[in-house]
């Protein structure tokens, strides 16, 4: 049970992925004048990336049913909305919620401009085909969904991680579909090696690359002649808006960390002239899981 806030406040919230929908809602719940400016066209964020494997469709119910509650608690929506400084201020907040999310970042290595993000497979914007590494620096969901989906549509696979186990950061139930598809498509994986360098292949077809591969611990390398690389080295939070407000914010954009573990209302002041109170939660802080996106918001905004 959310118990309604004391004083109704006007509320912004700038991202509509995980964490922002459940910072509007938990600020729709305590009786806030709340309104969320999205980028895109639609609510989501990357969980529509991970949904976009069949077998992880029911991803969307996290996202659907806030949506639902959002509308149900009247609160304002504008989708294709780019968010600048001007468009926050504009509404004259008593609290702004930066939950922009993040970006994918690409590991450094020799001939990064030859690779494809998990997101673009995920996306939609690039589907490999023939010979696929997949580097996964990452360990997540992301990569295991991506290498799943890539593994069923008939290209050939291999799986590079510096790693010791496959998908370190995955829970163990999780890993047997996984598992399933990479034995039924006889994707090849390779562990404690990492993706050094990629070059255009000499002397295969145009558009045919040379991927060097070796271990940390070892100077030996190997080649391997694929067509298509992808890259999973996790995200990069999306923060540029969170630093522009933060002049302009009462606390200067901290958090009373006390104060948050107690479960007491955020009254750090830490610039007096400040307009409002400024948080940022989710991957605009790092990158995280669905779960902890979540709870950064609701624990944050129960108390606001």
């Amino acid at each position: 049970m959310i118990a309604t806030a004391m004083i109704a406040r006007r509320v912004v919230v700038v991202g509509a992925g995980p964490a922002g929908l459940e910072a509007a809602r938990v600020a729709g719940e305590r009786g806030h004048t709340v309104t969320v400016l999205e980028a895109m066209p639609w609510a989501g964020g990357q969980i529509r990336l991970a949904a976009r494997n069949p077998r992880r469709r029911d991803l969307m119910g996290i996202v659907e049913w806030r949506v639902a509650e959002l509308d149900r608690r009247h609160v304002d929506v504008r989708y294709d909305v780019i968010a600048e400084v001007s468009d926050v201020t504009a509404l004259d907040p008593d609290v702004v919620i930066v939950a922009t999310g993040a970006q994918p970042q690409i590991p450094e290595l020799v001939g990064a401009h030859h690779v494809v993000t998990s997101w673009d497979v995920l996306g939609g914007d690039v589907t490999p085909v023939g010979d696929v590494l997949l580097f996964d620096d990452n360990g997540t969901h992301s990569a295991m969904s991506v290498a799943e989906m890539i593994a069923r549509s008939g290209a050939r696979l291999e799986i590079v991680t510096p790693e010791r186990m496959l998908g370190i950061e995955v829970g163990g139930m999780n890993h047997v579909p996984y598992a399933r598809a990479f034995n039924e498509t006889d994707t090849r994986i390779t562990l404690n090696q990492r993706v050094f360098a990629i070059r255009p292949d000499p002397k295969g077809k145009k558009g045919r690359l040379c991927v060097e591969i070796g271990s940390d611990h070892s100077t030996h390398r190997s080649v391997r002649h694929v067509d298509t690389v992808v890259v999973d080295g996790g995200a990069a939070a999306q923060d540029t808006l969170y630093r522009e407000l933060k002049p302009l914010s009462s606390n200067l954009g901290a958090v009373d960390v006390g104060a948050l573990l107690g479960g007491r209302t955020q009254s750090l002041v830490k610039n007096p002239d400040g307009r409002f109170q400024l948080f940022r939660i989710g991957d605009a802080v790092a990158n995280r899981n669905i779960h902890a996106a979540v709870y950064d918001a609701l624990r944050l905004l129960k108390d606001v």
